[in-house]
């Protein structure tokens, strides 16, 4: 009988090959685990960067305004406002192309990405967006959107005088001198009727139907803000007598704000209205002189804050005899003063008198500062007395006399 020499193999002897395969085990278990958090392009020899490039890893939405909204506008100031979201432009760094029926209206080149766009006219209009590369590429097309213009123009009152005073006006202007390009329109101030009858300042409109008014406001500061008439707009009327000079601003305004008095009063909603007594010498000067006078109002906030007046210029104070009153309404409010004529030096008020004037609404809609100024002068810069547009004192007769309609009168 043979011996068996064969020896058993024990558990050290075959560590070796534990070991491998424990080695092979675990760098299976480490691939799979790697390349499941891979992009599927990695093995496969893709170029993600010339996916992007077709506009797969990007995406640009239109947010505002919704499709096939309609907008209904009184003048060719208004704006539709658009706003565009995109996360990979904004953290990357990419631009936004904005074309409206295809053609460009807008280039960002960084967030916030809004504008508000002025239509040539009314009609449909197709707007989209395009994430662009430095090289003008498109790498992504947001949502198209439809959206329909429509114009309501809104005429301007006036009230309707005799030949004679038509005549009357004619010749004033034809023998004064003024800036006609900074009138809305051009060539058109504002007149001033002689009242015979001070209106009462209460803040109420309705006694001003026999007085001219004035509601073609046009965004001046801060103009890039001005969307529609709804945000922001006004109707002005004014007369005058021998004491005073007197007004009243009925104001829409979406969203009222006014925390400030004293020279803080253009802080909040507010009027502020300049003169220049003798704009004839002024017509080359733009500096403020001894002639010119700011005067700001508040309608107050309609709880603490009641009603004020403050003469930024010259004086910086309260101008002296100022009355002023207001009235909160659901849309705005209205503002009414008197302005007594001895707040302005040197100067008295007399039938064909023309003074640098314009009127401005200043909206700020809850912010820190003023967001948007509308004004009587389409070129206004409150820092600029040459912008100033023209307004006529002119005496038209008794306009406020009712005429006595004989039904109402009893038979004696």
């Amino acid at each position: 009988m043979k011996n068996d020499n064969r020896k058993y193999l024990g558990i050290l002897d075959r560590f070796p090959y534990i070991l491998l395969i424990v080695i092979v085990g675990f760098s299976l278990i480490f691939f799979f685990a790697v390349r499941r958090n891979l992009p599927l392009d990695f093995f496969s020899g893709t170029n993600a960067a010339s996916e992007a490039q077709e506009g797969s890893d990007y995406s640009v939405f239109i947010t505002s305004p919704n499709n096939n909204k309609i907008f209904n506008f009184i003048n060719s100031k208004e704006t539709v406002p658009l706003e565009i979201k995109s996360k990979q432009a904004e953290t990357e760094g990419l631009q936004i192309k904005v074309l409206v029926n295809d053609e460009q209206v807008k280039l960002f080149n960084s967030p916030p990405f809004t504008y508000n766009w002025n239509p040539s006219g009314p009609g449909e209009y197709d707007i989209v967006a395009h994430i662009v590369d430095d090289n003008g590429s498109t790498l992504s097309e947001s949502n198209s959107i439809t959206i329909i213009v429509e114009y309501e123009m809104e005429e301007q009152e006036s009230t309707v005088m005799s030949v004679d005073i038509e005549e009357k006006k004619d010749l004033i202007l034809s023998q004064s001198t003024y800036r006609p390009q900074n009138t809305i329109p051009p060539g058109v101030p504002m007149f001033s009727y002689k009242c015979y009858t001070p209106p009462l300042i209460d803040g109420n409109f309705a006694e001003w139907d026999s007085f001219e008014k004035f509601s073609n406001f046009e965004p001046t500061i801060k103009k890039e803000n001005y969307t529609t008439h709804t945000d922001v707009s006004g109707t002005f009327s004014s007369c005058w007598d021998d004491e005073s000079f007197y007004f009243v601003v009925q104001v829409v305004d979406d969203v009222f704000s006014q925390d400030y008095t004293a020279n803080e009063i253009n802080k909040g909603d507010s009027i502020t209205i300049v003169f220049d007594t003798e704009m004839s010498e002024d017509l080359q000067i733009s500096f403020y002189n001894s002639d010119d006078y700011q005067i700001d109002f508040s309608p107050g906030n309609f709880s603490s804050i009641f009603a004020e007046s403050y003469m930024s210029w010259p004086s910086d104070s309260p101008p002296r005899g100022v009355s002023v009153a207001s009235t909160k309404l659901a849309n705005g409010y209205v503002i009414e003063a008197s302005i007594p004529w001895y707040n302005f030096t040197n100067y008295l008020p007399s039938d064909g008198s023309v003074i640098g004037f314009t009127i401005s609404i200043l909206d700020t809609d809850n912010l820190d500062t003023t967001e948007l100024v509308i004004s009587s002068s389409g070129v206004f810069d409150i820092n600029n007395v040459s912008t100033l547009g023209a307004l006529v004192l002119i005496d038209a007769g008794n306009i406020q006399e009712d005429a006595t309609d004989p039904a109402d009168v009893d038979d004696e």
